[in-house]
This record gives C-alpha cells, sequence and structure tokens, in this order.
C-alpha cells in the first residue's frame, strides 16, 4: 500500500450522503469495455494515492496541498452542506460557511487528477520558458558560496519548481476572488425529490454549470444527495423556472443526464436502479464545467476560458 495516503478528489463527506443501510454506496464505473457497479464505501473510491503531494520536498511542504489547504476547505464545505441539508426555510450561512461552500465547489471542478497534472504541466512550462532568464540573473549575482549553475542552487532551495508552481496555481485558482464571488452573489436554493423512487446520481464531475457563470441565466447545480440538489442563479425569475420544472418532475431526469455525460471515470448512486441509465452515457466526456476547457494561467494571473 502506498504510504502517500488516499487523496481523495471527491470528498468522502460528499459521498457518504449516498450511503445506504450498508454504509456503502454504488459505484458505477467502466473498467474496460463496459459499466460494472459495485457497492463500495465511499472512502474507497474517488481517490490517488498521493495525487497532491510534492515529491522532494520536506514532509509538512510536500503535503501542504492535501493536509492544509482541502482539509481547510473540506471541513467548512461539510458545515455547509449541513447547513443546506436541513430542511431550514432559510439557509442561515455565516460568511466563513459560505465562502467555504463556494470555494468548495471551485474545488470540486479543479482538484481531480486531470486538472491536476494539467497545473503541474502549465507550472512546468513556465519554468522551462524562464529558465534562460534565470540562468542569466544568476550567472550574474552569484555568490562565490554559491553552486555554479542555477539548475543545482534551484536543486537545494526550491526543488520540483513545478510541482510547486501546480500547486500554487491549483489554490489560486480555487481561490480566485471572482470566481468566488460570482458563486457567492448569485440566490442559493435547495430543491428536494418528491417521490423517493426518484433519486439523484453524482459522479468524479459533479458540479453542473448552463450557460457560463457572468450571465443573468447562468446556473451552478451540484446534487447533494440522492434526493436533494443545490442551485445557485442570479435571478428571481430563474429560480421560480427552475423551482417550476422540478415540481413537475423533470429536473432530476436532466441533472442525472449531466451528471453522467460529463463523469470521467466514475458515476455514484443509492442502488444500482439506474444501471442501464448510466451504461448508455457514463465516459462520452461531456464538458463540465467552463474550467475544463480554460486556458491555464501562469500563477498570480486570473483564469480565462478559450472562446
Amino acid at each position: 500500500m502506498s504510504k502517500e495516503g488516499k487523496h481523495h478528489y471527491i470528498p468522502v463527506f460528499y459521498l457518504k450522503q449516498w450511503a445506504g443501510p450498508d454504509r456503502r454506496i454504488c459505484e458505477f464505473s467502466k473498467p474496460y469495455d463496459r459499466v460494472t457497479a459495485r457497492r463500495v464505501f465511499p472512502d474507497a473510491t474517488a481517490y490517488v494515492h498521493g495525487l497532491n503531494r510534492i515529491p522532494g520536498l520536506p514532509p509538512h511542504e510536500a503535503d501542504f496541498l492535501e493536509s492544509y489547504f482541502f482539509k481547510l476547505t473540506d471541513d467548512l464545505g461539510a458545515k455547509a452542506l449541513q447547513i443546506l441539508l436541513s430542511g431550514a426555510p432559510t439557509l442561515n450561512f455565516s460568511p466563513k460557511i459560505k465562502s467555504g461552500w463556494s470555494r468548495f465547489i471551485a474545488s470540486l471542478m479543479m482538484r481531480n487528477p486531470e486538472m491536476v497534472q494539467r497545473s503541474v504541466l502549465a507550472a512546468k512550462a513556465l519554468y522551462e520558458q524562464s529558465l534562460a532568464e534565470l540562468q542569466g540573473d544568476y550567472a550574474k549575482h552569484r555568490n562565490p558560496t554559491d553552486p555554479p549553475t542555477y539548475e543545482e542552487y534551484a536543486a537545494l532551495r526550491s526543488p520540483n519548481t513545478a510541482g510547486r508552481g501546480g500547486a500554487i496555481l491549483l489554490q489560486k485558482i480555487i481561490d480566485n476572488p471572482d470566481l468566488g464571488n460570482r458563486i457567492n452573489n448569485k440566490r442559493w436554493t435547495v430543491l428536494k425529490a418528491q417521490s423517493p423512487e426518484l433519486t439523484l446520481l453524482t459522479s468524479d464531475r459533479p458540479v453542473l454549470i448552463t450557460n457560463g457563470l457572468a450571465y443573468e441565466h447562468s446556473q451552478l447545480i451540484l446534487p447533494i444527495s440522492p434526493f436533494h440538489v443545490f442551485f445557485a442563479v442570479y435571478t428571481a425569475d430563474t429560480e421560480r423556472y427552475i423551482e417550476h420544472v422540478y415540481a413537475k418532475g423533470q429536473m432530476i431526469q436532466q441533472v442525472n443526464e449531466r451528471v453522467a455525460l460529463q463523469a470521467r471515470k466514475y458515476v455514484y448512486g443509492l442502488s444500482d436502479v439506474h444501471f442501464n441509465f448510466v451504461a448508455t452515457r457514463l465516459g462520452k466526456k461531456y464538458t463540465a464545467t467552463p474550467l475544463d476547457e480554460m486556458t491555464l494561467p501562469m500563477p498570480g494571473a486570473s483564469p480565462s476560458s478559450k472562446k
């Protein structure tokens, strides 16, 4: 077993909402040429050993992203989820918890293995583009006691530059003020399934975004249990429209459609009742969110999407 630990890109506290009496969830996957379903504990899926670890650094630095940043993100996300599932007529969040939920949503878009790898590659490309300038500057200002080359100096003082840069880039995008404010400033509501027979799915790409995030009719949707779905919209008209469609029993099918289509590896449900539905959709790789297609910025810049 890896000593690097399970780094869950879909957190356990979130997946637990789909657990049955056996404390397991139904995991749909397609390891080969056909979809399979199995019951697993939430801790036993949607993870990669050492996904967020930066090799070559001291332990407290190597594990910062997982042990501090995502731990804080998930702690606040779990507290917000309790409020969302409470059934209270009014969602009363402290500013810290509300911003924590927005950060948690942003993290679900960015912490999957594909985006982690893209951030490391973007940081590596930036380092390689800057290397000649760094070498020249180092040669000009090097002290007699310093190593003869910049590469040797960096290996001693700042090993794994690409890994460090990738971690910084992930944090900056997840904590991007513009992204967080767009989610915070929407109207938030939770809708509950009218019938226990109609249950919601989730997946390794659970955040659904329609019409982007910046427009009047933009919608952000996240299943938060088999019977509850979180919506964030800008206008009361859009909110009423969603509530109308949901009341007619049409919304759950539409949400499940998108959740399954945009999944990369896993879809999750309360049971295998959705097997045929998932089997014809899993792996289609429908674009999940605008961040799936964005050009990753350099550290310090704001994210932007391809047109």
